[in-house]
């Protein structure tokens, strides 16, 4: 466990820029999103295409944030689980 705390704690392990979702399915969504949102950028034209990039990337820069909670909450979510699966071994054990 130490290799794992001293690897995160020097940044070779950077869960946030190491993910990279491999399921087919959202590279086929994700392309379809960039295809229709290049499609509405043609059609509204300057200086409204102008705002809208400037609008979706405010709405964008929250996604980090959001993953980042999400990552916490799950972590510890696994924790409290791994707590109630020793303190349940630890019972047994003693009794």
């Amino acid at each position: 466990m130490d290799k794992i705390l001293q690897a995160l704690y020097s940044g070779e392990i950077a869960p946030a820029e190491q993910y990279l979702p491999m399921i087919e399915e959202y590279k086929a969504l994700r392309k379809k999103q960039y295809e229709h949102y290049e499609d509405f950028i043609k059609k509204i034209g300057s200086p409204l295409d102008r705002e809208f990039k400037r609008i979706m990337d405010e709405q964008l820069d929250t996604l980090p944030l959001e993953l980042s909670q999400i990552f916490i909450d799950g972590f510890r979510l696994g924790a409290r689980i791994m707590i109630e699966v020793f303190e349940d071994k630890y019972r047994k054990e003693n009794s």
